[in-house]
């Protein structure tokens, strides 16, 4: 049987740079755009929106808008007509930011405002009428998704420079809803597990009617919680025939317009990090409001961002996890699906939202000669050991009774918390001093989850069945169980996260508007990954097309 050609150029990206992209919101991931052409793209950074060159990597980033608050969410229109881009970001105190950018980017005007209620969950700007009625207004419309449990919808005058916008319509839902409409249909989600469908009428003014309600299907997700079941993103297919819905636990639902019954559910690893101890589902809280303050590291396999994209007759969808793992499907028949590890990128630092729990990094020592920093390695060790109460290791050639040397090995005592363990040793990596933490035998309902595999002894199973351990207190239910952790990355296995070494927070993802090329934010960087047959023209709207 012949097997389907890859959906991507390359598993590689073909282009890839270090950026400082800002998440405003843990759980809200739609931070870029690629509005106008294949390599330029648009990214919140701190409370600036940034525009990138992937194709110039000599040429710095370079912000196009200032604003007074940080956005959360990110959306641009192509002014039909017009050589104009319309720009809006929301954010978390329903404070909206609308530019129209020139053919380089540049403000031809800049429009500020506070909506009622509170975080913009989601903004959508459409040139379509979003109703069936020839009354609609010829300037754009934008709709935003309110935390307060409200889409509503305005009219954009782009031809002036806007002193108000007027608000045309609003639908209101028993959840905070993010939204996708196809033109004619609104589509929302929140912080349930129900699925809105509305159709939208009117003219000047649009009201909306409910379809149906539909309900995610249930996930095999053993770290389930009430708190973990919400969904952040939808999209609509080119076609408007096929629509998505990305949930916070780990599955992307398509369903085809004509049914009630999902065409295709996709799930996402919930075993992946193993017992790595930086893996991003290491003790997992169930409070979101945990993961904002980075008490808890959030559900790295939870799905963020879902898009509708690609090339004439090749229609993908894609979507991102939490953390480092970007899904792409083939949107004709949703049977291959490539996986892709976002890639590690070593500068800049990645932005921070919130202030750290254990403060700013100490500052950098001066540049100092081989036997200074040996003096200085001493001095810090010497000031631990008075603290601890501990000796550190002796080094090779030395008594316990010696000077510690610049080879030494501080060992200090369990702290009590291993992300304060963590980040002790990379403040003294920070001034050079190698360190290790001695290990104690801790009562099994104290002892960190383990990730791996779970081998039954004398149960009948030639081989050894996926267990997965992952909430506080968790212990194996069966003492004849042996548990046995992840083996060591390999070149030759297939798991495209086996030679990960960090989880990198995922931004958002976006595709250009040829939809050859797919970017993707972390925190630390974009890469672009090219669509299959991207380097090929196509004839359409009576020209060729690249």
């Amino acid at each position: 049987m012949a097997r389907d050609p890859p959906l991507l150029a390359s598993p590689t990206p073909s282009l890839r740079s270090p950026a400082t992209v800002t998440i405003g919101h843990v759980q809200l991931r739609d931070v870029i755009i690629c509005p106008r052409e294949r390599g330029i793209v648009n990214y919140v950074q701190s409370r600036s929106i940034i525009e990138h060159n992937l194709l110039e990597p000599d040429k710095p980033p370079r912000s196009i808008a200032n604003l007074v608050f940080l956005p959360n969410t990110l959306a641009s229109l192509p002014v039909p007509g017009t050589d104009h881009t319309l720009l809006a970001a929301g954010g978390q105190d329903a404070e909206i930011y609308l530019s129209l950018l020139g053919p380089e980017s540049q403000s031809v005007w800049q429009f500020n405002t506070h909506l009622e209620g509170s975080i913009n969950n989601s903004i959508l700007l459409t040139s379509l009428s979003l109703t069936d009625s020839y009354e609609s207004s010829v300037e754009p419309r934008m709709a935003v998704s309110n935390n307060d449990r409200v889409v509503m919808f305005f009219d954009v005058p782009v031809r002036s420079r806007p002193s108000t916008i007027s608000q045309v319509g609003a639908v209101r839902f028993n959840v905070p809803p993010s939204i996708s409409p196809d033109g004619r249909t609104l589509l929302s989600v929140g912080d349930s597990s129900k699925v809105y469908l509305h159709r939208l009428t009117g003219g000047a003014h649009v009201t909306a009617a409910p379809i149906a309600t539909l309900t995610l299907p249930p996930t095999s997700n053993p770290f389930s919680s009430p708190a973990l079941v919400a969904s952040f993103s939808t999209a609509f297919s080119a076609d408007g025939s096929k629509y998505a819905v990305a949930s916070q636990e780990g599955a992307v639902a398509v369903w085809d317009v004509r049914s009630t019954r999902p065409l295709r559910v996709f799930h996402t690893d919930k075993t992946r990090g193993c017992a790595r101890a930086n893996s991003s589902t290491t003790w997992l809280s169930e409070d979101p409001q945990e993961w904002s303050h980075r008490k808890s590291r959030g559900p790295g396999w939870s799905a963020r961002n879902v898009k509708f994209g690609g090339r004439p007759g090749r229609e993908l969808m894609l979507f991102t996890e939490h953390t480092s793992l970007i899904h792409v499907i083939d949107a004709r028949t949703f049977e291959t699906e490539e996986i892709l590890h976002m890639p590690a990128f070593p500068a800049p630092t990645p932005a921070r939202t919130t202030r750290s729990r254990y403060g700013a990094p100490p500052p950098a020592w001066p540049p100092a000669s081989a036997s200074a920093s040996a003096q200085r390695q001493r001095i810090i060790m010497r000031t631990l050991e008075d603290t601890f109460r501990i000796a550190a290791a002796a080094g090779p050639g030395t008594s316990s009774g010696d000077d510690a040397d610049a080879g030494d090995v501080l060992v200090i005592p369990p702290l009590g918390d291993r992300a304060v363990e963590r980040e002790v040793r990379r403040v003294l990596g920070h001034h050079g001093v190698p360190s290790r933490f001695r290990i104690e035998e801790e009562p099994e309902e104290m002892q960190a989850p383990v990730y791996g595999h779970v081998r039954s002894h004398g149960h009948g199973h030639g081989h050894g069945r996926r267990r997965r351990l992952h909430t506080r207190g968790y212990s194996p239910e069966d003492s004849e169980e042996e548990v046995e952790e992840c083996p060591p990355p390999s070149r030759d296995n297939a798991d495209p996260t086996a030679n990960a070494s960090e989880e990198r927070n995922l931004a958002g993802a976006c595709f250009d508007p040829s939809g050859a090329y797919i970017y993707v934010a972390s925190d630390a960087g974009v890469a672009e990954w090219g669509v299959r047959g991207a380097e090929k023209r196509w004839w359409g709207g009576g020209a060729w097309e690249r």
